[in-house]
């Protein structure tokens, strides 16, 4: 979960810093967002799913979220690159 939500995130960045409309960036997250989803090899729906259930125990959400931000931190210490261990 970590990781998709970390690739989400990245996505929406990238997106939300192209120079095009509003509706077309709408579009094309779309198309990206299923991209992470076929990544980590999980429907949308199964991801609204475990979305659902981590809204609902906000101290699982905010360790998940905590992950999250140390991912995001540490790939933009790394230039974006991001490294397989």
């Amino acid at each position: 979960m970590v990781m998709i939500l970390k690739d989400i995130h990245v996505t929406e960045g990238k997106v939300s810093a192209l120079p095009i409309p509003y509706d077309s960036s709408q579009v094309l997250y779309k198309l990206l967002e299923r991209e992470v989803f076929l990544k980590h090899q999980v429907s949308d729906s199964v991801f609204t799913q475990s979305m659902r259930f981590y809204l609902e125990d906000a101290a699982k959400m905010d360790r998940i979220y905590a992950r999250v931000i140390d991912s995001l931190t540490v790939l933009e210490s790394n230039n974006g690159k991001e490294e397989n261990i």
